[in-house]
């Protein structure tokens, strides 16, 4: 399967230089030069790319995952589809704010799949209500933390922390992803602390029928946490991964670090550090631990060893918390929401990228006012959380409401 793939990276690589870079590029035409891309298709149509005639629901899909080969399960990878199976969804999320990234999420009458599209303004090509039909032979679904995903199969160039990657050659686009009739977008459904509990608890295993992961949701009652969870690297330009803990601070369990935008633009991480936010922040993960963002590499040589030393490099004389300034980047914030009164949480997630990220959060929220939220949910390694799809303060369209 992975040989299929090179070769159509090769043929489209002859249409166009182009294609080593993101954009999109023509390879199919169809009437009067319509790109392929840009058809919309009826399903009889997609008889001549293997459409048996009908469509596998998204949950049934999903299934797929319990058939990884032995090969697939020892190195963690997802499983790539065999099948001849087809499904078919309606966009229910839209990149235009930024908050998602290189991906759309479809819903059908039985759940939703994140697909991993591996383009950015999917919003201008795939709207909100549109129908899409995915030929998922040769695609691979796969979890991450517990949330499913379709995509490629696993990127084995990279550290492996997915089960699928992206799907960024338009030709195999062209032949897999199928735009369709415009429809009615889809209403978020109303859940609240039972069906998330009951998501929850599933964990991953939460492919069977009536799982909530990735649908549009809409969820009320909720109050502020007073936490956030936020994992921010020192040093931009060098691994930082769970391997990496002198490059790790995670600003979690000690309230919300004075944090009161929906996340952290690059302009507004460094005013958090500047202004004393994160002084206190710890340098390491899990049980290795450095000390305070005040504190500098070389005062911990020897726990570090030779090799971390040499790739800080003259860095090792600045602060962490220098660093943090030097390499500043846009970071994500999740924030804690209390469903219902209960302990359970859901966690509203916004990227430094978003272009509301720098928005203040308003003080009555912050301050315990019941609010409503709607949005993508999703499941992260135990938690739920929740994605917003428009600026918070949208008067057309907001996800959060009082």
């Amino acid at each position: 399967m992975k040989k299929l793939f090179l070769a159509l990276a090769a043929c489209a690589a002859l249409v166009s230089c182009q294609s080593l870079i993101e954009e999109w590029q023509p390879v199919f035409t169809f009437g009067d030069n319509e790109p392929a891309g840009m058809k919309i298709w009826e399903p009889d149509e997609l008889v001549e790319y293997g459409f048996p005639g009908t469509f596998t629901t998204i949950q049934d899909m999903k299934g797929q995952y319990d058939k990884k080969t032995t090969a697939e399960a020892s190195s963690t990878a997802g499983h790539v589809i065999t099948e001849n199976i087809w499904i078919k969804g309606q966009v229910v999320s839209d990149d235009r704010t930024g908050n998602l990234y290189r991906e759309i999420y479809l819903q059908d009458e039985t759940g939703g799949i994140d697909l991993k599209l591996g383009k950015s303004s999917l919003y201008s090509d795939y709207r909100l209500g549109q129908w899409v039909y995915v030929n998922c032979m040769d695609l691979c679904i796969g979890s991450y933390k517990g949330m499913p995903q379709l995509g490629l199969e696993q990127d084995h160039t990279s550290t492996n922390e997915y089960e699928t990657s992206y799907i960024d050659n338009q030709l195999v686009i062209d032949t897999h992803v199928f735009r369709g009739d415009y429809g009615t977008p889809v209403a978020p459904k109303a859940i609240g602390v039972t069906e998330i509990n009951a998501a929850i608890a599933a964990g991953s295993s939460a492919w069977n029928p009536g799982a909530l992961w990735g649908t549009f949701v809409e969820v009320s009652g909720l109050t502020y946490g007073n936490q956030i969870f936020a994992l921010v690297y020192p040093h931009g330009l060098l691994p930082h991964k769970k391997e990496n803990p002198e490059n790790r601070i995670f600003l979690s369990d000690k309230g919300t670090w004075g944090i009161t935008t929906w996340a952290m633009s690059k302009n507004k991480y460094v005013e958090y550090i500047q202004n004393g936010n994160f002084d206190s922040a710890v340098v390491g993960s899990g049980t290795t631990k450095y000390g305070t963002i005040l504190t500098r590499p070389v005062d911990y040589a020897a726990q570090l060893g030779p090799s971390v030393m040499t790739a800080f490099g003259a860095d090792t004389l600045l602060t962490f918390k220098e660093m943090m300034v030097k390499y500043a980047t846009a970071n994500y914030v999740s924030h804690y929401f209390k469903v219902g009164g209960t302990s359970t949480i859901l966690q509203v997630r916004s990227s430094g990228y978003a272009r509301f990220s720098d928005k203040e959060i308003p003080a009555d929220i912050l301050g315990g006012a019941s609010v409503k939220i709607k949005g993508i949910l999703t499941f992260y390694d135990g938690d739920a959380q929740i994605s917003l799809l428009t600026a918070p303060d949208d008067p057309d369209d907001p996800s959060v409401t009082k």
